[in-house]
């Protein structure tokens, strides 16, 4: 009877396989779905966001580092709220630079939010500092809780 033996990479080194399994991982997720090697194919989710809502208005915080603030652009459709715009990310010569890790990714993006209640267009505040941009979304009167008194009969 033939004996087969099972190739164990670790087995020597109980860690020592982790870091190809790694590599090849990267492999698998960025030929598949991940970060390509051309910016407008980009498929990763940017900028991160948080949404949060209080009782007079919703929050919105987006990581945009390396965004200029001439390159972002905010509007308001009905409930719907859209962050958009482009990081660019400039080599010193294309000809003369020689790449050889590439992680930050440039091109456009875009996000829209659809917020639950109406909100007062004409108050929305958006600052954008030190790589974060801030939208403060207040919402209208009409969507704001009420204290309602109740009175003797």
């Amino acid at each position: 009877m033939a004996q087969y033996s099972v190739y164990r990479p670790w087995a020597a080194e109980p860690w020592g396989g982790l870091d190809q399994l790694r590599r090849e991982m990267d492999l698998l997720f960025n030929r598949f779905g991940g970060a390509s090697e051309r910016a407008s194919d980009w498929r990763g989710v940017f900028p991160p966001v948080n949404l949060y809502e209080t009782a007079d208005e919703y929050t919105l915080t987006a990581e945009l580092p390396g965004v200029a603030r001439e390159d972002i652009h905010v509007s308001l459709e009905g409930s719907t709220i859209t962050i958009e715009g482009e990081r660019k990310i400039d080599y010193a010569s294309r000809e003369e630079t020689s790449l050889h890790r590439r992680e930050r990714q440039a091109g456009s993006f875009r996000r829209s939010f659809e917020l639950p209640a109406a909100v007062d267009a004409e108050r929305i505040d958006a600052v954008h500092r030190n790589g974060v941009l801030m939208l403060r979304i207040p919402k209208s009167p009409e969507a704001q809780p009420r204290q309602i008194s109740v009175r003797a009969s």
